[in-house]
């Protein structure tokens, strides 16, 4: 986890009124233990940065992993809870609890951002929007991994601002239950169980939530269930669904909207190691997922949307050692998209691609990573993304680190042709370009303390939004020209023992499109400054308390404070907390005409 202890004469130019009356809860913090706990073990790999797994000590880009015992601190009710604690993610919500929200990486546009689960794409060719609709319980959730910077030479199309990559357990899950309940009506069960027999090894976990809403017509209902299926240690099938309902006042008009998705998900993986010592991966996937969208429930059949989409795709790749210093990765990747739907008509395209990477390891001290993929689509061409990046331990308490690389976007079926009475496509939108290119430290100034700054800059070509010149006017989708985004990030931690540990980090990004005679609906709306710090503590009577507090500042002047908690308490076999959400009660709208819940308290017992 990257966090950054930001200092009171920061924090007082920033917001003076909200610093000013945090100032006493942070130094409490501060004080009292500093930032959450880094790790950097030689044996501890992450699988997104790169096109095969890397110790994180040699990571050459910036990488914020959440574990399952950060996940587990953290007064988090969603993955969108969770990954709003990242470094440089901005969700931009709709409603609680991760009933639908945009994710946004370093000031990217919501579409910008790829998601995966286990390696799989989940970025819906419909829209962007869709992008969230993680159909993975929360306990079913190894750990999260967030790459930020681009990613398309490795990964294909999306990832302008980063990659989100959600790694599901791999183990026989423990049996595991919990229920929940709270304010306007909520009420949230989940359970999960495994058993094994031999080599096969079986795991299920299934949540569910609901609420009658915090104002009219923005209630909902979300439902995920998953399956593992493992044989032996190199061969394993996951099935997904996750199944959502929501009032949606607001959200694309001033209508009283209502929505329905669902999302299914099937991949299958084997690994396999020759007797020459390459390593072999295939994996092979299939998604679905659909969308019933009613503009105005009381005139149902008028702006009435049915989509469903589908993506298949098969991966191989191979790693082979060059020696002992280096390593080269290669494959191929092949699939296709479809869509059949009443709004957006019918359509589909194919994919291939070919990717390498070489990992080389200079004196143990260094580690440099060159990569290049083509990607070709039926109706889009062809994108070359080439990437270069390498770390250097400078001393042993500093590393230094830099990356450079290219990515790429096709237009969603939704930018191409969708239409209502505020929206209309284009289908004549290009894809987007962009490069992009950061320069780190990380540094450890003693024991259990770390920290890092990160520069970064993106140049944009062709970037698609939706745009209008008055309000009288509909939305519209166009290729602006230019957009370039520069931004900073910074971060300190430390932690004491297991227990207890906080945090806290700082990202400052901006976004100029030149002169622009226009009004931006998505692309020029992020968070400009973001403050962030986070806690865990032991108390007495074997109380344990956690909390987020967040501060941000968007383009536009908007600015507000979040600050969520959890007090628990373990009984025997089983564990009794409180949470509260927006404990400061604060009105504010991280997407314009939605408004979000004030102060919301839940109460739950789970088994440990």
């Amino acid at each position: 986890m990257s966090y950054l202890v930001v200092k009171n004469t920061v924090m007082s130019k920033i917001a003076p009124k909200a610093a000013r009356a945090a100032l006493p809860l942070l130094a409490l913090l501060t004080s009292a233990a500093a930032v959450a706990q880094h790790r950097l073990p030689a044996e501890s790999v992450v699988v997104t940065a790169n096109a095969s797994p890397v110790p994180f000590e040699n990571l050459a880009k910036t990488v914020t992993v959440l574990d399952g015992e950060d996940i587990a601190a953290l007064p988090a009710h969603s993955i969108t809870d969770v990954l709003a604690q990242a470094a440089s993610v901005d969700l931009e919500s709709r409603g609680p609890f991760g009933a639908q929200a945009d994710i946004k990486l370093r000031g990217s546009a919501y579409s910008q951002t790829l998601v995966l689960i286990d390696g799989v794409r989940m970025n819906d060719s419909q829209t962007g929007h869709h992008n969230a609709d993680f159909p993975v319980p929360l306990q079913a959730i190894e750990r999260i991994e967030v790459l930020l910077g681009p990613g398309s030479s490795i990964y294909g199309a999306d990832a302008f601002g980063g990659i989100i990559n959600i790694i599901t357990k791999r183990e026989t899950a423990a049996t595991q239950a919990s229920v929940s309940g709270g304010m306007h009506g909520y009420v949230a069960g989940s359970f999960s169980a495994g058993f094994g027999n031999g080599r096969i090894g079986q795991s299920v976990s299934v949540a569910g939530e609901r609420s009658g809403g915090f104002m009219e017509d923005r209630d909902f209902r979300n439902v995920t269930v998953s399956s593992r299926t493992n044989i032996g240690e190199d061969t394993s099938l996951f099935v997904s669904h996750g199944n959502k309902e929501f009032g949606a006042y607001g959200f694309y008009g001033p209508s009283p909207s209502r929505e329905w998705t669902n999302q299914t998900m099937l991949s299958f993986e084997r690994k396999h190691r020759t007797k020459g010592g390459a390593e072999l991966f295939l994996q092979g996937f299939y998604r679905t997922h659909g969308d019933h969208f009613l503009y105005n429930q009381d005139t149902p059949g008028v702006s009435e949307n049915r989509h469903r989409t589908h993506a298949t795709g098969v991966l191989a790749k191979a790693r082979l050692a060059l020696g002992e210093a280096a390593a080269l990765t290669f494959g191929a990747d092949f699939g296709g998209d479809w869509i059949f739907s009443n709004n957006l008509g019918d359509h589909a395209f194919a994919r291939q691609s070919g990717f390498g990477e070489l990992q080389w390891n200079l004196g143990g001290k260094a580690a440099v990573y060159p990569g290049v993929r083509i990607d070709r689509y039926s109706n889009f061409g062809t994108a070359v993304s080439p990437s270069l990046s390498g770390s250097w331990w400078a001393s042993p308490r500093l590393r230094l680190r830099a990356a450079v690389g290219k990515a790429f976007r096709i237009p969603t079926f939704q930018e191409r042709y969708y239409f209502d009475p505020n929206n209309v496509g284009n289908p004549d939108v290009k894809p987007e370009k962009a490069w992009s290119a950061e320069v780190g430290a990380d540094v450890i100034p003693a024991e259990g303390w770390s920290g890092g700054v990160t520069a970064f800059t993106r140049r944009e070509r062709d970037v698609i939004d939706w745009i209008r010149v008055t309000d009288a006017e509909k939305w519209r989708t166009a290729n602006i020209h230019r957009l370039r985004t520069d931004g900073v990030e910074l971060s300190l931690e430390r932690a004491f023992g297991d227990e207890a540990a906080v945090g806290a980090r700082y990202s400052y990004i901006s976004s100029d499109a030149g002169e622009v005679s226009y009004i931006s609906k998505y692309v020029l709306d992020y968070a400009r400054h973001t403050v962030a710090s986070t806690a865990r503590l032991p108390l007495f009577l074997k109380l344990r308390y956690s909390q987020t507090l967040s501060y941000k500042r968007r383009s536009d002047g908007r600015s507000y404070w979040l600050w969520d908690t959890s007090l628990e308490r373990p009984f025997h076999k089983l564990v009794v907390g409180i949470d509260f959400a927006n404990l400061l009660d604060s009105r504010y709208q991280e997407i314009q005409g939605v408004d979000m819940p004030g102060r919301w308290l839940a109460v739950r017992i789970g088994t440990r």
